[in-house]
C-alpha cells in the first residue's frame, strides 16, 4: 500500500511516449453486458492514448474474468461481476476492487392495463426475474422488503429469459417482470409495459446515497497495484474517457457492436442509445456504500463466507484518476 501510495503522488497528467509505455494485461467477458465497454476501450485505443500498453485476454464466461486475475493470468479485470469480486475481499483473495463500471439496469414492468402502480403493490403477486442466487434476484428482495415492508412470503419470483417473461405477462401467468432499458427498447411500444419503478432509484432510496446497485467493477491484482500505481491510475482515466466517449458516440458504439458481436442494426443501435443506462467510471463514497450494502444483502443469502469491509476497496486510485481528466 505504502508503494502505491509514493507512486500515485509521481504520477503527472502527461502522456507516456510509445517507447516508456507500460505493459499491462487486461481482460474482460467477450459477451453480456461487460463486452460493450471491453470493446470500446479496445477498438478506441484508449489504454494507449493514456501511455499504457495492453495484452488483452477476453474469455467466455463471466466467471473467468476473476479466475483469470486469481490465477495471475491478467492484471485488471476491465468489468469483473459484483458478486465474485466481492467473494475476493471475503476470502482475503489478493485483488481489489478500484473502479463501480457496470450499473445493474432493470425496471419493474407491469403490462399497460395493469392496476399495479408502485413495486408495493406486488404483495401477493408473480414477478419474473433472474435466477436465485443471481445480483438482480437478490436486489428484488432487497427493495421490495427495505422499501415496501414486504417479506418473501408476499410474493414470489418466477426465474426466465426477458423475452420468455414478456410471453408470461401476455398469457396472464405473472403479474410483472424485471427487464433492462435496453430489452425494452429493443421490444418497443408494441409489448404494451408500462413501468412502475426501476431497481437504479428504488436502490438509492433503499441506501440513501446517490450510487446505482452494480453488477459490475473493475478489480486490480494487488501486487500489480503495488509496483505500477501509475498505470492502474491511467487504466481508470482511460475508463473513464471511454464511458464519456461512448455516451457521445452512440453511432461509433453501435458500428463497434455490429462489427464485433455480430448485433443487427436495431439491437446495436438500442444497446448504444441506452449506454448511460449502464455504464459509469465512478469510485466515490456513494459507489463503495453501495457495494457494501450489496455484500451484505449477499451474505444474508447465503452466496458467500466471510465478512466484506472496505479493505476489499482501493479508492485512491480513481481518486487521483478523477483529478487528472478534470485538469484535462
Amino acid at each position: 500500500m505504502k508503494l502505491a501510495l509514493l507512486g500515485l503522488a509521481l504520477i503527472g497528467a502527461a502522456v507516456s511516449s510509445p517507447a516508456n509505455a507500460q505493459d499491462v494485461r487486461v481482460g474482460y467477458w467477450a459477451s453480456g453486458a461487460s463486452a460493450a465497454i471491453g470493446l470500446v476501450l479496445e477498438e478506441g485505443k484508449f489504454l494507449e492514448a493514456e501511455g499504457l500498453k495492453p495484452t488483452w485476454t477476453t474469455v467466455t464466461k463471466l466467471a473467468e474474468v476473476n479466475r483469470a486475475l486469481i490465477s495471475r493470468s491478467i492484471d485488471i479485470a476491465v468489468v469483473g461481476g459484483t458478486l465474485p469480486s466481492l467473494r475476493l475481499g471475503a476470502e482475503n483473495v489478493p485483488a481489489k476492487i478500484i473502479l463501480a463500471n457496470l450499473v445493474a439496469d432493470a425496471n419493474f414492468v407491469v403490462p399497460e392495463q395493469s392496476p399495479i402502480k408502485t413495486p408495493g403493490d406486488l404483495k401477493g403477486k408473480k414477478i419474473g426475474s433472474t435466477p436465485p442466487g443471481s445480483t438482480m434476484h437478490a436486489l428484488v428482495s432487497a427493495i421490495l422488503q427495505g422499501n415496501y415492508g414486504l417479506s418473501d412470503r408476499d410474493f414470489q419470483q418466477i426465474p426466465s429469459g426477458e423475452a420468455q417473461l414478456l410471453t408470461f405477462m401476455q398469457r396472464g401467468e405473472i403479474d410483472a417482470a424485471l427487464m433492462r432499458t435496453i430489452t425494452l427498447r429493443t421490444f418497443g411500444s408494441q409489448a404494451k409495459l408500462r413501468t412502475v419503478g426501476t431497481v437504479p432509484d428504488e436502490w438509492k432510496k433503499l441506501i440513501k446515497a446517490d450510487s446505482p446497485p452494480l453488477l459490475g467493477v473493475g478489480v486490480v491484482d494487488i501486487a500489480f497495484a503495488n509496483n505500477k500505481p501509475d498505470a492502474v491510475v491511467k487504466h481508470i482515466v482511460a475508463n473513464i474517457k471511454a464511458t464519456q466517449w461512448g455516451a457521445k458516440n452512440p453511432a461509433k458504439v453501435a458500428d463497434i457492436l455490429k462489427r464485433r458481436l455480430q448485433m443487427n442494426d436495431a439491437d446495436a443501435q438500442a444497446f448504444a442509445e441506452t449506454w448511460s443506462n449502464s455504464y459509469i467510471a465512478s469510485f466515490d463514497e456513494g459507489d463503495m456504500t453501495s457495494l457494501l450494502r450489496m455484500a451484505e444483502i449477499f451474505k444474508a443469502a447465503d452466496n458467500f463466507p466471510g465478512v466484506v469491509t472496505r479493505d476489499v476497496f482501493m479508492p485512491q486510485f480513481y481518486a487521483k484518476a478523477k483529478e487528472i481528466v478534470g485538469k484535462q
